[in-house]
């Protein structure tokens, strides 16, 4: 990659960190203003640079977050969660260890921190001026709190556990345990000051289906902590629903319903496989849309956390396992595009499919679709098949989608790329990347793209700023996008038997 060498040479070199005065005055470095940027966001990347400008990541500080050597060596990665206030001067972060702490971006300072009794740090997010946090936990009692954003003071806590049922705390040496517990699952505040708010708790033997108990509810709540409505309304659904995005006006709320469980009952009227659209303001039923199995390939349909809803409310970008994607009107609750970008093609009479894993719709109207690595379908069920005789041609990529249904841009470098977030206007759009070589080990960073830049995906990428062991899929962009913040996270190299890298957070300009 270009410029690597003096890229990898101001990683190297420690965070500065600025004088503990105001937030407003540390906030505002000498660098110098690039011409034309008078008056834009404070932010060291050139509003008017083009392809081949030398833009180099900036390392604000780096925020170390505890030992987790015992998970790396177990093969696990630690549960991570961080997020900008509105105004991208203080970092929320939420840990696997439980730790929720904010800090001053520019000052370097932590401004408070707390730890909760026994579980990890789930969601954060900020009301919409800034002056409270939210965060939710999973635990035996799947708490959601609201602090004061200045003192940590919390204002009021809910118990998740009351609706959603609880489960014992898992043995001090299970790697998955924790995951049994309720949580809050997924956290959005919305621009009136309500919170929704996606409450799951899933325990058994997740290998069987029969022998899961699934209890899962969405729910909007108050700034005062009030529940307004939830959904479904008469209880907790006995189905997995494992990812829910709603636009900032709260029109409409996209769930998607992904396993059954030994307690689904078979006639129930809500099914697997399912984006469900509720009303955002009533929480009622707007409708359902099933998806069903591209066969022979795939028996069922599987999602992970693939779905966004776009600004309006009135669209929404969705990925499935069997590498297809769609853009699905929100009123109709139909899909009114449908893309092929990672669905299993042959190669020497094998098939070979890209699961589709994170998608985005940008407050710009643009719809980001990311593709993971080839794989076969159904592998374990290949005695012969261990791997894919060839790559699937749009594996690990970026596919980037206009409004007018068509694709703008691609970008595809060998990483696998995990989550989007975007800046306010829809210009910065960052990823955080890892790739597993054979030959040339770990490669783990983010990238930031201009999506506002003319060309294609190459031209469009500011900058790729590494880090020394693997990144987690949750990171946040400062909605001015003049900072992003990336988490690092440990592992064992198979080879060595040494751990690489740190648990840590990577706040970048």
């Amino acid at each position: 990659m270009r410029h690597a060498s003096t890229i990898l040479l101001l990683m190297s070199l420690p965070a500065i960190e600025l004088s503990p005065v105001s937030p407003l005055r540390a906030a505002q470095p000498a660098w110098p203003v690039p011409a034309g940027a008078a008056g834009l966001p404070a932010t060291c990347r050139c509003p008017e640079s083009a392809r081949g400008d030398v833009v180099l990541p900036y390392v604000i500080g780096k925020v170390p977050l505890g030992d987790v050597s015992y998970l790396a060596k177990a093969g696990g990665q630690p549960d991570t969660v961080v997020r900008f206030s509105p105004d991208g001067r203080r970092l929320a972060i939420g840990t696997f260890l439980g730790r929720i702490a904010v800090r001053d971006v520019y000052a370097g300072r932590a401004v408070w921190g707390r730890r909760i009794a026994e579980g990890i740090v789930k969601q954060v997010d900020f009301s919409p001026d800034g002056d409270r946090l939210y965060f939710g936990e999973q635990s035996v009692d799947g708490f959601l709190y609201a602090a004061d954003a200045d003192s940590g003071e919390i204002v009021w806590r809910r118990r998740l556990a009351d609706d959603l049922g609880t489960s014992p705390p898992p043995p001090k040496d299970s790697l998955y345990g924790i995951y049994q517990l309720p949580a809050c699952f997924r956290l959005r505040t919305l621009a009136d000051g309500d919170l929704v708010v996606l409450g799951i708790h899933c325990w058994g033997d997740h290998t069987k289906t029969e022998a899961m108990t699934r209890l899962c509810r969405v729910y909007r709540y108050s700034p005062e902590g009030t529940i307004r409505w939830a959904f479904p309304p008469d209880g907790p659904m006995p189905l997995g629903l494992i990812h829910m995005d709603v636009d900032r006006a709260g029109r409409r709320v996209a769930v998607l319903a992904a396993s059954a469980a030994g307690n689904t009952p078979a006639d129930y009227s809500y099914r697997p496989g399912t984006v469900y659209v509720l009303d955002g303001r009533t929480g009622k039923l707007v409708g359902g849309h099933t998806f069903g199995p591209l066969k022979p390939h795939f028996e069922q349909v599987e999602f992970w956390q693939s779905v966004s809803v776009g600004p309006e409310g009135k669209l929404a970008s969705l990925g499935l396992h069997d590498g297809r994607t769609f853009l699905v009107d929100l009123d109709t609750v139909e899909p009114n595009k449908v893309f092929a970008f990672g669905a299993p093609i042959t190669i020497s009479g094998v098939p070979v499919s890209a699961r589709s894993t994170y998608t985005h719709l940008a407050p710009d109207r643009m719809a980001y679709f990311q593709t993971g690595n080839s794989t076969v379908p159904y592998v374990g069920r290949r005695q012969h098949v261990v791997a894919p005789p060839g790559p699937h041609p749009w594996a690990n990529t970026i596919h980037a989608v206009g409004p007018d249904g068509r694709v703008r841009w691609r970008y595809r470098s060998g990483h696998e790329y995990q989550n989007f977030s975007t800046s306010a206007d829809g210009r910065w759009l960052l990823t955080a990347v890892n790739r597993d070589d054979e030959r040339r080990g770990r490669d783990s960073g983010a990238m930031l793209f201009d999506a506002h830049r003319l060309g294609g995906g190459s031209a469009k990428l500011v900058y790729y700023y590494q880090v020394e062991g693997l990144t987690f899929f949750h990171a946040d962009l400062a909605r001015d996008g003049s900072a992003l913040a990336v988490v690092e996270v440990p592992y064992q190299d198979p080879k060595t038997g040494m751990l690489v890298g740190s648990y840590q957070v990577h706040v970048v300009r």
